[in-house]
């Protein structure tokens, strides 16, 4: 059962934290205490041995020595719980931020940044103030990659988008199973990879193998059993296989001191692989281990765990595997196991033999994965926000908004509006005077589509649309690098836009003050000319001008073009803004007003 409200929840589940993390620190107080005296202890045993001449001494060291190091697996797994709590409380701490409108802290998607992208640029998607920071909670590089593709390129199937809200919704109401999700997937993830984590996997399929020769099936077996029997025998009184036993050791040392170079370089060559594996454990996990009732969960559950556990079991073991290769970095650990028993050697085998075993199956489990982080970022914007609306995915309209707002915007004093577009071939016209709102209205409709055909729950109170495609044309800029001037920037632009129409089975355009690096006249001409094209296209949308005279063509074509208007009131030289949609052509305006009002004027 969560909290009433997403500040109380992330407010309660940081306390609950912040409680826990404190016993745990208490806890490895007392473990750090224990270890330095078993150190201390294992000092004055190897004293014993050397000084005093016993065996006595040769037992009490080997105890010492087990002894401390029980005390730092202890150590480790409550260095694992205390940072477990720790991000915790971060995740709570980053939630309540960003309910506050803080995103410091989260990443602003700028390498999906694209200017001749269809709508990107114009809408924010990417960059420091954007919908991508608002929305992207992703643990995994596919994950995050994946989730910029959804809002890339919107879905044209309503039953995806469907499975997308229902399989959001499930998570949505397990709020505290989403920040384990992400705690999980931060903390196992010892490096972020610069490129996809398909492409870390091609690599270590690609890696070859530092063991495969016959010798190797044998010898690691071997050498171990030998070298621990010695011991075994020197430390019950027979003095006679102590030499034996140094020089089994000594061996073995100098076998895995051989190969140390390779292994490292290898370790090297997979850290990205190695340290996403690191994340996807802890993920895999999760899901396996959570029983879900959307079907796409549930689909991608089945995918991990089908084949006697499928990916479990298996990514348990590399687990293991990988748990033992960071402890190369414990020169003490790493001295004293390959002296028995060769144990980088036995780790790289296992490594490689992991990756006989599944290499034809990670592909699939590591989608699996990435469906579910995207989906974890959906369902905790809409926990965040249970105000927002489930876009109902129809045929009967094309576009239908009621108390539509930006995400972007604070939802104390937003002003909203409604807009119904019914089929292709209808356009809306909308005017107003500076400042008066219609820049942000077109790209709250433009943002909410985007959401929309994401899966995302979006700020109305009522919002249906069909899939389609979109296009926008607002913030057009010339490129002297590449001798583009401003007009032929947006000429280019348009193309673009006529191109995609001619192509998609439906297109929703936005287009802000077309033509704006020409003359009046010659705009006026040029903007009521391509309007016209557009009607014999499969396309709709919003089209915003200080030219009234398009307003014209509702006359001209009363069944395709609509006129709607941004107005504003004055009250003496007083400007007021209302910002809501009405019906008509704006009549007032407002730039002599604002220059005499910031003294550029008299």
């Amino acid at each position: 059962m969560t909290s009433n409200t997403p500040h109380a929840f992330y407010a309660e589940t940081a306390a609950r934290h912040t409680a826990w993390l404190k016993k745990e620190q208490q806890k490895r107080n007392l473990v750090t205490a224990l270890r330095i005296a078993a150190f201390a202890v294992l000092i004055w045993d190897i004293y014993g041995i050397i000084a005093l001449d016993s065996r006595f001494w040769i037992g009490a060291t080997v105890g010492t020595l087990l002894a401390f190091i029980v005390l730092g697996v202890i150590d480790n797994r409550l260095v694992q719980r205390i940072r477990y709590h720790k991000t915790m409380i971060d995740g709570c701490r980053t939630e309540s931020e960003a309910l506050d409108n803080r995103f410091d802290t989260l990443p602003t998607g700028e390498e999906f940044a694209d200017p001749t992208h269809a709508y990107a640029a114009d809408l924010d998607l990417f960059g420091e103030d954007s919908l991508f920071r608002r929305l992207n909670r992703t643990v995994t590089s596919d994950g995050k990659r994946s989730l910029a593709a959804w809002l890339l390129h919107p879905c044209r199937d309503a039953d995806e988008i469907r499975a997308r809200q229902e399989a959001s919704a499930e998570l949505a109401a397990m709020p505290e199973w989403c920040l384990r999700f992400r705690t999980v997937g931060t903390l196992g993830r010892k490096k972020q990879g610069e490129g996809p984590d398909n492409e870390a996997w091609n690599r270590f399929l690609a890696e070859p193998e530092i063991f495969g020769s016959p010798v190797w099936c044998w010898l690691p077996g071997l050498l171990p059993v030998l070298t621990i029997g010695a011991w075994s025998l020197t430390a019950f009184g027979m003095e006679r296989f102590t030499w034996p036993a140094v020089l089994l050791s000594l061996a073995q040392l100098g076998i895995v001191g051989a190969y140390a170079k390779r292994v490292s370089q290898m370790q090297r060559r997979l850290d990205a692989f190695l340290g996403m594996m690191g994340s996807y454990t802890g993920l895999v996990r999760q899901l396996a281990e959570t029983e879900f009732t959307s079907p796409m969960l549930r689909l991608h559950r089945d995918r991990i765990t089908s084949d006697n556990g499928g990916a479990l079991p298996a990514f348990r073991r590399l687990e293991r595997i990988l748990a033992g290769l960071e402890q190369r970095a414990n020169l003490l650990a790493e001295l004293v196991t390959n002296a028995l028993w060769m144990r980088d050697v036995h780790l790289v085998r296992r490594l490689e033999k992991w990756r006989r075993t599944y290499g034809t199956k990670i592909g699939e489990w590591l989608e699996a994965v990435s469906v579910a982080d995207r989906l974890v970022s959906l369902a905790t914007f809409r926990f965040n926000h249970p105000e927002y609306t489930v876009p109902e995915i129809t045929d009967n309209r094309l576009l239908e908004a009621h108390a539509v707002g930006h995400p972007m915007l604070p939802r104390a004093g937003m002003v909203t509006n409604d807009l119904t577009v019914r089929d292709l071939h209808e356009f809306f016209v909308v005017t107003g005077a500076n400042m008066a709102g219609k820049s942000t209205f077109l790209r709250t409709i433009g943002v909410s589509l985007v959401m929309a055909l994401s899966g995302c729950v979006v700020c109305a109170s009522r919002f249906r649309c069909r899939p389609m495609a979109l296009f926008t044309s607002m913030r057009t800029t010339d490129n002297l690098s590449k001798g583009t001037s401003y007009f032929h920037a947006e000429l280019l632009r348009l193309q673009q836009l006529v191109h995609t129409a001619e192509r998609e089975e439906r297109l929703f355009i936005i287009l802000d003050e077309m033509l704006k690096g020409t003359n009046s006249q010659d705009k006026l001409n040029g903007s009521l000319r391509f309007l016209e094209k557009l009607r014999g296209l499969r396309v709709a949308g919003l089209v915003a001008t200080h030219d009234l005279a398009l307003g014209e063509l509702q006359e001209r074509f009363p069944a395709n073009f609509h006129n709607v208007c941004f107005e504003i009131d004055h009250q003496g030289r007083e400007i007021v803004y209302d910002y809501k949609l009405r019906p008509g052509v704006s009549r007032n305006m407002n730039a002599s007003i604002l220059l005499e009002q910031m003294g550029l004027i008299g």
